[in-house]
Parts: C-alpha cells; structure tokens; sequence
C-alpha cells in the first residue's frame, strides 16, 4: 500500500490541465512578441541600422550593381530563415537601397551526401514557412529545382539580377556550389557573402586554422561585443519582382528526390522557424539550469535540443544567445557553459573545417593525434566497429 499524496494524471505524463495549457501558450505568444518587439527597437528596418561590413565580403570581381538592374537576390542555402538573418537583410539592405524587388532563391538537388527522407522533410516544411513569411513581406521566393552551377546563372540571366547575396559554409561542397556559379555569372553581376551562421564571422574570428578552444576563445569574445548585437527587422518591399512566380508543389517535390525514404521524421522535432523559436523560450525557462551540472547525464533531460534548427539555419544562433544571456543571475554556470558550447566550440568548427582542406580526413588531424592512433592501432578491443 502506498502513503502519502496520491498520485494524479498529470504525474504519469499525461496531457497537463487546460489551465497549464493555456499558460504555456500565452509564454510563448509572450515570447514571440518581445523578439519583435526587440528587433523594432533595435531600428524600424536595415536602412535605419548601422550594418557591421566586416559580416560581408565580395566573391565576385565587381564590387557594383549595374545601372540596369531590376532586382536583388538573396542565394539562401546554410541559413533558412527570413528574420534574424544577415545574408537577408544585407540582401534588402542592397534593394531597398536601389528601390529594387528582392528575392530569395534556394537551390534543391535531389539527394546530398548521406541525407534522408528524414533530413529533407524537416528542411522542405521549414522552406515552406520561409516561403509564406517571403509571400507576406511582398518578396518572391523561388524553389529551384537542380544544381546551382546550372539553375541560379539561368534565373539571374532570365530576369536581369543585378547582385547576390549568398550566406557561409566552411565545407567544401558548398563552397564549390559558389565557385562554379562564380564562373557563369554575367561579368556585370556582383556576388558577395554574409556569414549568417557565426556570432563573429569565421574569417574575422581568425585568419588561420586554430589549434584548439584556448586559442580561439579570447579571439571570438573579444569580438562579441562587436558583433553580437541585436538584429533589425526584415521589412516588407515595397517593390515587387517582375519575374513570374511558379506555384511550389511541395509534396510532388519528395517524388523528385532520390533519398532514402526508410527513416520517417521524428515527433518531438517540428520544423521551422516558429517552432524553433518557441523551442529556445522552452529550453531557458525549463532546462537551461540545470546545463552546466548535467548536459553529459543521459538520464536527464537538460540538452537545448536545438540542434536541428541550427543545423539547417532554421533559428539564428545570435538570436539564442541573445535569449540564453537574459538568464545570467539565474543560471550563470549554465549560461558560461552554454555559450562556450554553442559559440567557442561551434565557431571553433567551422575555423577548423575553413582553414582546414583535410578537415574530413585522418590526414587533417594534429601529429599528435596522428601518432596516437598509429601507436594503438594494435591494441586489443573488445569491439571492432567497420
């Protein structure tokens, strides 16, 4: 026989009482207003912000927009998202400048390195809310289907685009993507790159491969103040692009793919931006505290579990830290230890992988860690994994 308080409903995991419901709802709608209402305070939109041009560098060899422009296009790839977006709003910033339509387009190749069904459904449903937000905002979005190299020079030629702006990744695919599209842009375009993903742009933070977190960290925090800024607004156009807009058929796009379609999506993890969002406010009011005591604890539940917005740029790292930074008197251990994680380490990554050609390679490692595992290489395991 059991003593003490009774056990309830709600003890075993079942849905929680309406009221608590409603309060989680009303948190969130709470949440949701005070970022917009941070970026209306932080400028009414780009042309009122003072934008940091040490984010953006010129790819291609001219740096101007030609007189004969008739719009700006912002290459999303790495960073899905419309708000809290550098790349975005270096874009309008470009067109609103000009008094030029913008427009996002993303290019989608069937299949990428070990991707799934899995990965490409949480990307194409964020897409899609990328898309509605863009449609709202007067902005076109286009969903180009095939390789960039072949598909983005065809759309800038067909309707006369005059810059590109395009976000950062340090790996190497993505990285060819641009040099190839480089070479079949019209001389008269210009293309240049934001890196929206980092805090302090990867090649500011450092301007050589790091050796470790303790080189890097000083580096990285002491451009913090600098670049971790709140963001503006992106604004509705006035303008609105000439070029015609095709209906995005997201479901017959899956038939396109050549993925493996075994490994389905996962409940706990919904795609896009808004639902991302809400995730961070979950993350700091529910298990931030505990972070710094029990992040490596498997039992318990104290990770951000924000690592699919992040991976596909859904939700602004800035944006998090930002967030995260508010719970310091609360949960200050927690706080340090998350920021070295998501800002020292993480931006550690993409040095490594940037400066790095190897960065996929045994042969990309440190001596050290060379000769380590050439001298264990014999050692007895219980396990052998192929």
């Amino acid at each position: 026989m059991s003593s003490g308080k009774q056990k309830t409903l709600d003890d075993f995991g079942k849905p929680p009482k309406k009221q608590k419901t409603e309060e989680a709802g009303q948190n969130d709608q709470d949440f949701i207003k005070e970022i917009k209402q941070s970026r209306l305070t932080c400028a009414a939109s780009i042309k009122d912000f003072k934008f940091n041009k040490k984010r953006v560098r010129v790819l291609s060899k001219t740096k101007d927009i030609s007189e004969n422009a008739e719009s700006i296009v912002y290459w999303m790839s790495r960073d899905q998202r419309v708000q809290d977006n550098w790349a975005f709003l270096y874009a309008q910033r470009l067109a609103l400048k000009l008094d030029l339509p913008l427009c996002v387009c993303f290019c989608l190749v069937p299949k990428f390195l070990e991707a799934t069904i899995r990965h490409y459904r949480f990307m194409l449903k964020g897409l899609k809310e990328v898309a509605d937000e863009c449609e709202s905002l007067n902005i076109h979005f286009h969903l180009l289907l095939g390789e960039a190299k072949t598909v983005l020079p065809a759309f800038v030629k067909e309707n006369k685009v005059g810059g590109i702006v395009t976000d950062f990744s340090p790996l190497r695919v993505p990285r060819k993507w641009i040099s190839d599209v480089l070479t079949k842009l019209p001389d008269d375009v210009s293309l240049c790159q934001v890196d929206a993903h980092n805090i302090v742009p990867c090649w500011i933070a450092s301007d050589k491969q790091e050796y470790g977190a303790r080189t890097i960290r000083r580096k990285i925090h002491d451009k913090l103040k600098e670049f971790l800024t709140e963001f503006p607004p992106v604004i509705k156009q006035k303008e609105i692009a000439n070029c015609k807009l095709q209906d995005i058929e997201w479901e017959k796009i899956e038939n396109t793919l050549e993925v493996n379609m075994d490994v389905q999506e996962v409940a706990w993890a919904k795609p896009g931006t808004a639902a991302g969002l809400l995730k961070i406010s979950e993350f700091c009011n529910k298990r931030l505290r505990g972070f710094n005591d029990l992040r490596n604890d498997p039992t318990k539940d104290n990770l951000s579990n924000l690592s699919p917005w992040f991976h596909f740029g859904q939700i602004s790292i800035q944006r998090t830290i930002l967030t995260v930074l508010k719970f310091k008197s609360k949960c200050g251990a927690s706080v340090d230890a998350f920021v070295e994680e998501a800002v020292i380490r993480r931006e550690l990554a993409d040095n490594f992988c940037y400066y790095n050609k190897n960065y996929d390679k045994v042969e990309g490692a440190y001596d050290w860690a060379k000769k380590t595992l050439k001298d264990h290489s014999k050692d007895k395991r219980e396990y052998i994994y192929y």
